[in-house]
C-alpha cells in the first residue's frame, strides 16, 4: 500500500471511532443513524454538486451498485445500533470492525476467483479474527461457547456481514467511475454522497414503519450533526484509499486499526471494565494489523 493511502485511513480510523463514540453514548436507535446519514450528506453535497454532470453520465450498471450498497449500510448501521444497546462499545466495537476482514477476502475471492494477497496478509488477518475472539470474555477458565450466543453478537454479524457486503461493492463502484475517466477525489466524494442518499432510501422506511420510531424530532442535533460529518467524512477517506490498492482487502484489514481506538474510548471515557482476555485479544490483534500493514 502506498503511504498516502495507509495515512487516509488512519484519519478515516479516528473519525470512524469517533462516531462509534457518539452512537454509544448519545443514542443506539436507528433512527439516530437516519438523522446522521441525512446531515452529513448535506454538508457533504456540495462535492457532488461540482462533478454531476459526469455523475449523471454514468452507466445503469452504476446505480445498481449504489442502490445495493445502501441497503448494505442500512443493514450495518441497523446492526450497530442494536448490537450497542445489548453491549459495550470495547466488545461490540471490535468485533465489527475485525469479522469483515474475513469475510471480504472470501468474498473477493468467490467473485473474482483470484486474490492478491500475501501468506502475511492472510496471517494478519486470522490474528485479528483469533484475537477478537478473546474480546467477549472476562476469564478464560469460564470460557464457554454461550459467550458469543448473546444478542449483540447477532447484531454485530449483521453489521459485519453488511460491511463486508457495502466494502465489495462500493470497490466495484468506484472501479466503475474510474473508468469512466473520474479522478479518486472526485468518484470518492460524489459516491459518499450517493450512498448516503441510497441509504436513506431504505432506512426512513424501515425507521418509520419496521421499528415504529418517529422521525419528526432530531436526537440531540448537535451531536447528531458531528456524528453525520464523520461518518460521511470518515468513508470518503476510505473510499479515495480504494482507488490506490490494488484489492479492497488491504484497505478492509488496515481500517481496523480503530479497534484498539475504540476499546481504550470505551475505558476510559464510558468507563467500560476491561479483562485480561480482552487485552490479550486485542494485542493479539494489533500483532494482526501490523502484519497486513506491511
Amino acid at each position: 500500500m502506498t503511504p498516502a493511502a495507509i495515512g487516509l485511513i488512519l484519519v478515516s480510523a479516528l473519525l470512524h471511532a469517533g462516531w462509534n463514540l457518539i452512537g454509544k453514548r448519545t443514542a443506539q436507535t436507528v433512527r439516530f443513524y437516519a438523522w446522521a446519514m441525512g446531515l452529513g450528506m448535506l454538508i457533504f453535497s456540495p462535492l457532488l454538486l461540482r462533478v454531476w454532470p459526469e455523475v449523471t453520465a454514468l452507466p445503469s450498471a452504476f446505480w445498481w451498485l449504489l442502490l445495493a450498497s445502501g441497503l448494505c449500510q442500512t443493514l450495518y448501521l441497523t446492526g450497530l445500533a442494536k448490537a450497542y444497546r445489548h453491549g459495550n462499545l470495547n466488545i461490540v466495537y471490535p468485533l465489527a470492525r475485525a469479522l469483515p476482514v474475513l469475510i471480504v477476502p472470501a468474498v473477493v475471492l468467490i467473485t473474482y476467483g483470484q486474490s492478491q494477497l500475501q501468506a502475511t496478509d492472510l496471517i494478519g488477518m486470522c490474528l485479528i479474527i483469533l484475537g477478537s475472539l478473546a474480546l467477549p470474555l472476562v476469564c478464560w477458565r469460564e470460557w464457554h461457547w454461550r459467550d458469543y450466543r448473546t444478542p449483540a453478537i447477532a447484531w454485530v454479524l449483521l453489521a459485519a456481514c453488511a460491511t463486508a457486503g457495502y466494502s465489495v461493492l462500493d470497490s466495484a463502484a468506484i472501479q466503475l467511475m474510474k473508468q469512466q475517466g473520474m479522478d479518486a477525489f472526485a468518484a470518492g466524494s460524489s459516491f459518499v454522497v450517493l450512498q448516503a442518499a441510497a441509504c436513506l432510501i431504505w432506512m426512513l422506511p424501515l425507521v418509520r414503519w419496521g421499528f415504529g420510531e418517529s422521525l419528526r424530532v432530531v436526537p440531540d442535533f448537535g451531536w447528531t450533526l458531528l456524528a453525520g460529518s464523520f461518518i460521511i467524512g470518515t468513508y470518503l477517506l476510505i473510499l479515495v484509499s480504494m482507488s490506490m490498492v490494488s484489492e479492497v482487502s488491504y484497505v478492509v484489514a488496515l481500517r481496523q486499526v480503530s479497534i484498539p481506538l475504540g476499546v481504550l474510548i470505551g475505558v476510559i471515557w464510558l468507563r467500560e471494565p476491561v479483562s485480561l482476555p480482552r487485552l490479550q485479544g486485542l494485542v493479539v490483534m494489533v500483532a494482526g494489523l501490523f502484519l497486513v500493514s506491511l
